[in-house]
């Protein structure tokens, strides 16, 4: 034996050297080019058509060339196609404690949280004296911001009220025994719904990633971080605006945008500052450059600092790369072609060595958001206020400044319910003072509307854009990844009470969805993906059954991004609803009622891998744990919670 050993030791040895240079081989390929993943490799994505409730939805489809239809989940848009659907509540908190305006009264109201707000830094000011959360009976209160002396700390939602579903009653001219009122009470905020989604905590109007006590929650971001996964944030509007806010920063207040930073500060306690100090997404795509943030006329360009702070744009412009930045991002703004760059920079980056993109968008002239386009599908309407039709009719009331139907201007308006001022209409319903909309773009010297328009189509990527960019960084993590996109400009062109921008951002937002769904198909499918379509929150919009009659044909659909119809003639020119074929509000006489959310419960669609953790949810109770305790509440038969689409995201990230 030992000498068998002697014979052959040179083979052995040379063998035994073999034998561990494969063993090194494979772990060195298993350390450096891992194929199994700490993560479960699931990609979640939610989707957030911001006030996309489901009649806003309803007239995305029509404009396309749907069938008409009157109830359920629908057809004609790309996730109307998703196998899931169901509806979703959406409503938040309601804490009793006097304002500053009226330091005597003690109301409920939807902005209040259980600090009382000596104190403007998050979570400093001491609790309300005897405050103790309870979260029933619901308390939906009896105006827009609650304003109820009654108890209870939930607004709730009751279907005997508001309608079962989104489309009864169909329309507020026969409520039956609904309530046509009912959905304007205690409205919910995109910032409180956010945060909702994120956390799965219900809490108030205005919180940021913070529960009532305006402590710091832990976010669907987090949670996928904490599971080595890649991590994103895509918007149509402001980077550090609400919805994409709220998933990654714990204020007290959504208009603490921005900040100068301060190295000697932990906490920055502003949006932008704690979403690229602390909470570092992979992706941050979005608007809010400052580069003629406001419509003013001016010959331009003007910088306007209101949603990143001079001193963060100049430092990330002058610094961009991320070995030079404090906040470690590859930097892009929009710049000559801007969607070229940006996909080229996107391919680069790689979230498994750390790398991170924030790019700052935004046209001129439309406060900070992506280029917007019309029912026409082309962009006319780039440049022009977002917010100036419904604005030039209607004033609306400070109820939490404590003005009244008093306040109204005399002669142009007569006092409405729940708050707002209404238009004087002639015999056939026409404002007597009709809308002046905004025409008058921010022209450089010499630059026409074409041009203007030419630019910033070439300077600003679109929301379908963003989500390829940020699907091709994230799809590079084996751990797979969160990602949220949002279509934050149809709550604008709902504000506006403008069909014609509704229909353009609701088809923008439709094809950013159908570019996941392409992503998804070459990726893994749908066992290895999740996505989620909804809304945070609703409008008050109805559309009369006449309403694809009043509509007119888009010449060439293939020219108009896919739409059929066109609304420029029913948004611009017909001002009463009979005409119009659509009215906002709670009264079928005004075409121009109501210009904010309401608490309407809204769409959800949905497929792929552990959806069926959503439709297990249907129903059943809610259930969340704040800084104070846990606590639960009736759901509505057959209806989700917006804290049970946080459950189905968490366990589609963390289960093995």
């Amino acid at each position: 034996m030992i000498s068998f050993l002697q014979k052959y030791k040179r083979t052995l040895a040379f063998g035994m050297v073999g034998l561990l240079c494969t063993l090194l081989l494979v772990i060195g390929n298993y350390v450096f080019q891992p194929t199994l993943a700490s993560g479960n490799g699931v990609n979640v994505i939610i989707m957030i058509g911001d006030g996309m409730g489901w009649n806003m939805a309803r007239a995305g489809a029509l404009a396309k060339g749907a069938p008409f239809y009157t109830s359920g989940k629908g057809t004609g848009l790309s996730f109307q196609n998703l196998t899931g659907y169901g509806l979703v509540t959406t409503y938040g908190t309601t804490i009793q404690g006097n304002t500053p305006q009226k330091p005597e009264n003690q109301p409920h109201l939807t902005g209040n949280s259980a600090l009382d707000g000596t104190n403007p830094l998050t979570g400093a000011s001491p609790i309300r004296p005897n405050f103790s959360f309870q979260p029933t009976p619901f308390n939906p209160g009896e105006r827009l911001d609650g304003n109820s002396l009654a108890e209870g700390n939930l607004t709730g939602y009751d279907p005997s009220r508001g309608g079962p579903v989104p489309w009864i009653p169909l329309t507020p001219a026969n409520p039956g025994t609904y309530e046509k009122e009912y959905i304007k009470y205690s409205y919910p905020d995109s910032a409180n719904t956010a945060t909702t989604l994120y956390t799965g905590v219900k809490s108030y109007n205005n919180a940021m990633g913070v529960d009532i006590y305006e402590k710091k929650l832990k976010t669907i971001l987090e949670i996928a971080k904490e599971n080595g996964k890649a991590t994103g944030l895509v918007t149509s509007v402001p980077i550090s605006h609400a919805t994409p806010g709220a998933a990654a920063s714990f204020v007290n207040r959504r208009s603490k945008y921005d900040s100068k930073y301060d190295p000697n500060k932990t906490n920055q306690d502003s949006i932008l500052q704690q979403t690229l100090l602390n909470f570092q997404p992979n992706v941050l795509l979005g608007g809010g450059h400052p580069l003629d943030f406001d419509n003013k006329g001016s010959t331009g360009p003007v910088y306007q600092y209101t949603y990143i702070t001079q001193d963060t744009y100049e430092h990330l412009r002058d610094n961009p790369s991320p070995t030079s930045n404090r906040y470690g991002y590859n930097f892009l703004e929009r710049g000559p072609n801007a969607t070229q760059t940006l996909l080229d920079t996107a391919g680069e980056i790689d979230p498994n060595n750390g790398g991170r993109l924030f790019g700052l968008y935004g046209a001129r002239g439309q406060e900070g958001n992506l280029p917007v386009s019309s029912s026409k599908g082309d962009y006319s309407l780039t440049g022009l206020n977002n917010g100036s039709l419904y604005s030039s009719v209607v004033k609306s009331i400070n109820v939490s400044a404590g003005q009244t139907a008093a306040d109204c201007p005399s002669g142009k308006i007569i006092p409405a319910t729940a708050g707002d001022c209404v238009p004087v209409v002639d015999a056939a319903g026409n404002p007597i003072f009709g809308p002046t909309p905004d025409t008058v773009r921010p022209l450089s010297p010499g630059e026409t509307d074409a041009s203007f328009i030419a630019r910033e189509i070439n300077e600003n990527p679109t929301l379908a854009d963003l989500a390829k960019a940020a699907l091709t960084v994230l799809g590079k993590d084996r751990d797979g990844f969160w990602l949220m996109i949002e279509g934050g400009d149809i709550d604008w062109s709902a504000h506006d009470d403008n069909m014609d921008n509704l229909i353009g951002t609701v088809n923008d937002f439709d094809k950013a969805v159908q570019e996941v769904i392409t992503w998804i198909n070459n990726n893994g499918g749908w066992e290895k993906n999740l996505l989620i379509v909804t809304a945070d929150h609703d409008h008050y919009l109805t559309l009369n059954n006449d309403f694809v009659s009043k509509l007119i044909p888009n010449p060439d659909p293939s020219k108009a991004r896919g739409l059929k119809y066109n609304a420029k003639d029913i948004t611009f020119n017909k001002h009463n609803p009979k005409d119009a074929g659509h009215f906002w509000g709670s009264d079928p006489n005004y075409k121009y009622l109501w210009g904010s959310h309401s608490r309407r419960i809204v769409p959800v669609y949905y497929q792929g891998a552990y959806s069926s953790t959503l439709t297990r949810f249907q129903g059943q109770k809610i259930e969340f744990t704040d800084s104070s305790g846990t606590y639960d509440a009736p759901g509505v038969r057959g209806v989700l919670d917006q804290s049970h689409i946080f459950q189905a995201m968490k366990t589609a990230l963390t289960s093995q």
